[in-house]
């Protein structure tokens, strides 16, 4: 029967072709026809956005531009492109004759941002010679081992505790385990450095002598982050996005194959709810996470080494919180790997009026989006249930 096909990502429409049998010659042709692309330029001079928006249009595609543009009356716009990766492709080639208004910065940027689309080479994340492949969704299980946590806090406060914990997470199919000693709800109380090192270490230097599993550090304190690696810790979780504490970038850089996962937050916990606002909640988190990669990379971090995590709930309404999701995809244009964070958290609790304990429906929702949108990594107290989820996901995925 006559239809107009689900294409989903590149590979539907490849299985498609094939299906109908289209050459291989006919495959290559045509794939890049089949994708369109609504693709945002920062900050272009007019004359540029001007010759962008007018090669467009003789392609079959367009170029949305602020009101003033066409008639000079302001210096620069945003531009969004409209067209197919072929449309885009073509305008890079027409561009690549000009030399004026920034233009061949210009068509590097949207040559490294078609190829972060299409680029469907197999990556991985190597944690001190664990690989962790990306060509599926990973599971973080959190392990607070702090008495103050919002959801699980008292519960994993010894080491037998925390390893039956461990140990039932990883028999579920947690591919890491996360683990933090400081709480960082809203409002939570700094602890000592001595502190904080009394609730992680005991476990830490247990667990890395247990179980073959990657372990990550959660903290924003250099002390700890380096006392942990020292131990043996795999990867290092910091939730300030390197901002805290100016010796954490050089820190991790002293070990060349441990992974940094960087975090937005606005503010600190002790004051990031307190009316937290954004013009343009995604923007604003970029530019963050685009200085944070930049103190990462210029401490000698390497830039391979790098995950980001939007910070659900950290300096966010409700409003932010789903538009972070709902707008997932677009942090991919940083080209690392995207980490997730929502397990449990009051935005849920408040879209669905329920308390912390009653939250698991909301979150394996809010996941099961994201995961579909591209999140690499899930970070969640139920392991159980979202392995589940994946594996639903994976099977209805492959048809």
């Amino acid at each position: 029967m006559n239809r107009i096909l689900s294409i989903k990502n590149p590979e539907d429409i490849i299985e498609e072709f094939k299906k109908i049998g289209v050459t291989s010659q006919g495959i290559d042709s045509m794939y890049p026809k089949a994708g369109f692309i609504a693709l945002k330029l920062k900050n272009i001079k007019t004359g540029a956005a001007n010759i962008i928006k007018q090669n467009m249009l003789s392609l079959g595609g367009d170029a949305a531009v602020a009101r003033g543009v066409v008639n000079g009356k302001v210096d620069r716009s945003d531009v969004i492109i409209l067209g197919t990766i072929k449309n885009i492709n073509n305008l890079i080639k027409k561009l690549s004759y000009q030399k004026i208004f920034e233009i061949p910065e210009i068509c590097k940027s949207i040559e490294h941002l078609l190829k972060l689309e299409t680029n469907q080479k197999e990556r991985f994340i190597n944690a001190r010679g664990h690989i962790l492949p990306l060509n599926r969704t990973l599971i973080m299980g959190i392990l607070n081992v702090s008495p103050d946590s919002f959801y699980d806090g008292g519960r994993y406060t010894t080491v037998n505790t925390a390893l039956m914990q461990i140990e039932k997470m990883i028999n579920e199919g947690a591919d890491i385990i996360d683990i933090g000693g400081q709480s960082t709800r809203p409002y939570a109380k700094k602890i000592s450095i001595e502190e904080e090192l009394s609730r992680v270490m005991p476990v830490i230097e247990k667990v890395i002598e247990k179980f073959y599993i990657p372990f990550s550090i959660d903290t924003y304190k250099s002390e700890i982050a380096k006392t942990a690696l020292n131990a043996g810790v795999h990867i290092v979780n910091d939730i300030s996005g390197l901002r805290f504490d100016k010796k954490m970038a050089p820190t991790i850089a002293q070990y060349p194959d441990v992974p940094l996962i960087i975090m937005h937050i606005k503010g600190t916990p002790r004051n990031m709810q307190d009316n937290p606002s954004y013009e343009d909640v995604i923007e604003e988190i970029l530019e963050y996470f685009t200085d944070s990669i930049k103190i990462a990379i210029n401490s000698g971090i390497k830039e391979e080494n790098i995950i980001i995590d939007p910070g659900i709930g950290f300096g966010k309404r409700l409003e932010d919180n789903v538009k972070i999701i709902n707008k997932i995809s677009e942090f991919r244009c940083l080209g690392k790997p995207i980490l997730l964070g929502c397990s449990n958290k009051s935005f849920i609790g408040k879209i669905l009026k329920v308390e912390k304990d009653q939250r698991l429906e909301g979150t394996l929702a809010a996941n099961a989006y994201a995961i579909l949108n591209g999140v690499n990594i899930i970070r969640v107290h139920e392991v159980a249930e979202h392995k589940k989820l994946l594996q639903m996901l994976d099977y209805l995925k492959k048809g």
